[in-house]
């Protein structure tokens, strides 16, 4: 038998976790855009900071979905992902952004 639910998820901090997800996505998209050329470390920065955000709240949206059998269990794992998924490409980005930078200043320094 397969239980449909109508009523609303009771589990906020998994919602929460997705929006802040959310939010690390479209930083991260606004970088690699180009919008965020004129400053990237903000950019980074936020994208770094609201993954945090998802990770730590898609934890504590987790365990209280353990507590309300199973609700908004799937959606705070899906923010756990996406949050360390956020995280490891903002490493790339600033590692290939402090390579590029050295590689720069070995060309203008002429050795």
């Amino acid at each position: 038998m397969t239980t449909v639910r109508n009523a609303p998820s009771k589990n906020t901090p998994a919602k929460l976790a997705l929006g802040f997800a959310g939010f690390g996505v479209a930083a991260l998209g606004c970088f690699f855009t180009g919008i965020a050329w004129m400053n990237p470390p903000v950019f980074v920065g936020l994208a770094v900071l609201s993954a945090i955000a998802g990770i730590v709240t898609g934890h504590v949206a987790r365990s209280r979905g353990k507590r309300l059998s199973g609700d908004g269990r799937g959606m705070a794992l899906g923010a756990i992902l996406l949050s360390w998924l956020v995280v490891a490409v903002c490493v790339l980005a600033a590692t290939a952004l402090v390579w590029l930078l050295s590689g720069t200043a070995i060309f203008l320094d002429g050795r």
